[in-house]
């Protein structure tokens, strides 16, 4: 065995050179590998067409206002609040310090009164209401009765995928944060009931209750499809595995009737250069919004072109386990504790002989925050992911240990830092600029070619072909985008972008074909367009969209010169159902 692998590696990276009478050239190894093909699977998954965030909206309570002739005046020195101090007693002093030491009218004793209403319901209570009481108030102090609302029956009018029982325990959940009717748990309630496969965003209608100071909640789930998925063509693949790629997901919500999900994922490149597949089962979430995921992967790859004689192959399988957990979860910010354990076998070959077979584990945990707000008074939205990874890599076969311990180094225990962030700008109402962020620490010791950074590619500096990728790095894009005017149900922007990144080596000393550290950057524009078919009469699918794009290199040009296309053309159509 020793001796195959010996040739394997001394000969392999002379051979994948392509070689002619004519052409003499220094033997490099080909810029893919199976961590390549891992990395470019995962990201056509996860870079699918995103889904529809659910639009909630808590009631606002109201009620008709007492009038009685403004022509009468009383002496108000001191008003009094007589209810429960849900807000602070400082802040409720402070609204009510214009009306005190004066005379008022009854329209300024109810603007008092709708003041304090106002105040409580900015604070989440949301049907609270304060009002003036009977009372003999000719000694000068002025009471207000606050009615903060408190729960009476909460029910559900269902006509989703899931189970009512189990959507009444889901929202009774998240009610019981709170005797009184907020808005924080009403929201939580409402989105955790939309994260639910097969129900969509409820609708809330709130009533006067049997019991005194208490409101009736109905929530309303909508109809939800029990299928749906999509099938996406784009030319982002590698030149080596093939441009052409198609993928698709289908996505089977609730088929147990609580809010599980089975989805099937799979991406083909022209030739079957890049294949991969995947399953996944998302369990019931509990009843408090803890989610969790079991998924079974593969990918297969190999060379084509002017490796095709080579016989340069890889292969990596495994699963994953998925926990997340919505520690705050309102319209405006949300936050997520997540957890990942993955086990993944890879090999890399070469004339058929494996030059790296070997086993990963890795485990990592971090937080997730979004949050919709604004910036100098503009809308503003920011997704920002914080984690930190750890796992061990091993070498079943000695002579492989040992290669690689002379070579990389990457067997053993390792880790990285992980940070993405992803923000939108409304500067007015056509034009958003748009940033994103993704990068990458290793600590301490380089890190096989599945767990690097990806620095070049679609989702990397657009410019260069995939394969360039570092244990540590950086990658940015901002955006400018203008929404070019609606057609019936088309809609469309065109945008401009920059892509701008950096990776390096922890320990660069095995390589002689990549620098340590390797800036790029690039420059382009893009046009994206999307025609939604939801109103069209039977038809199963949701909307058609388009995307067409074409950046150029800017400067660094020798860095990674056999990856750089200098200027590239991306397209991608498809369609959701």
């Amino acid at each position: 065995m020793m001796s195959r692998y010996v040739r394997a590696c001394v000969f392999g990276p002379t051979v994948l050179v392509p070689l002619s009478f004519a052409q003499a050239q220094t033997p490099t190894p080909p810029p893919y590998s199976l961590g390549d093909a891992v990395r470019s699977a995962e990201q056509a998954r996860r870079e699918a067409p995103p889904p529809e965030q659910p639009n909630v909206a808590v009631p606002q309570s109201s009620e008709p206002r007492f009038t009685m002739p403004e022509d009468q005046k009383l002496l108000v020195r001191h008003i009094k609040i007589d209810g429960p101090d849900l807000v602070g007693a400082d802040e409720i002093r402070t609204a009510l310090s214009s009306y005190e030491n004066r005379e008022l009218t009854l329209g300024e004793i109810y603007d008092a009164a709708d003041k304090i209403t106002h105040l409580y319901r900015t604070k989440g209570y949301v049907v609270a209401k304060t009002y003036v009481p009977e009372q003999d108030a000719r000694k000068g102090e002025l009471t207000l009765k606050v009615i903060a609302g408190s729960y009476g029956e909460v029910t559900i009018d269902n006509k989703s995928l899931v189970r009512s029982d189990y959507q009444q325990n889901v929202i009774d959940r998240a009610l019981a944060g709170s005797p009184y009717i907020r808005r924080e748990e009403l929201e939580r309630a409402m989105l955790l009931d939309a994260d639910l496969a097969g129900a969509g965003a409820p609708r809330i209608a709130i009533a006067p209750g049997q019991r005194p100071e208490t409101s009736d909640l109905i929530f309303s789930p909508p109809e939800a499809r029990r299928i749906e998925g999509y099938v996406l063509g784009d030319n982002f693949g590698s030149p080596y595995t093939g441009r052409i790629r198609t993928s698709g997901s289908f996505t089977l919500n609730s088929p147990t009737g609580y809010g599980d999900r089975l989805t099937a994922f799979g991406i083909v490149s022209e030739t079957g250069g890049l294949v991969n597949g995947r399953l996944a089962y998302a369990p019931p979430p509990t009843y408090g919004g803890l989610r969790g995921e079991v998924s079974f992967f593969e990918t297969t790859y190999k060379l084509g072109g002017v490796y095709r004689d080579s016989r340069a192959t890889g292969e990596a399988n495994g699963f994953s386990i998925n926990i997340v957990y919505p520690w705050k979860r309102m319209r405006e910010e949300s936050i997520y504790l997540f957890s990942n354990f993955t086990h993944k076998y890879l090999d890399d070959r070469v004339f058929d002989i494996s030059l790296a077979r070997r086993y990963i584990e890795v485990g990592t945990i971090g937080v997730t925050h979004d949050m919709l707000g604004s910036v100098f008074d503009l809308p503003f939205v920011a997704d920002t992911s914080l984690s930190a990874s750890g796992g061990v890599l091993r070498f079943p076969d000695s002579a492989e240990r040992i290669a690689n311990k002379a070579g990389i180094d990457t067997a053993g225990a390792y880790g990285r830092i992980n940070l993405s962030f992803n923000s939108t700008l409304a500067l007015t109402s056509d034009l958003s600029l748009s940033f994103l962020l993704r990068a990458q620490k290793a600590i301490g010791r380089n890190l096989d070619s599945s767990e690097k950074l990806g620095l070049t590619g679609v989702f990397g500096v657009r410019s260069f072909n995939e394969g360039l990728a570092g244990d540590s790095g950086v990658v940015t894009t901002p955006e400018l985008r203008y929404a070019l005017p609606t057609v019936d149900n088309y809609r469309h922007s065109f945008g401009v972008f920059s892509d701008f990144g950096a990776i390096w080596l922890e320990h660069p000393g095995y390589t002689f074909t990549q620098r340590a550290f390797s800036p790029l950057s690039d420059i382009g524009a893009g046009y994206y367009a999307t025609y939604d078919l939801t109103g069209v009469e039977s038809s199963p699918a949701r909307s058609l969209f388009f995307k067409a794009q074409v950046a150029h290199s800017l400067g660094w040009r020798t860095v990674a010169p056999s990856y750089d296309q200098y200027t590239k053309g991306l397209v991608q159509l498809g369609v959701t159902y």
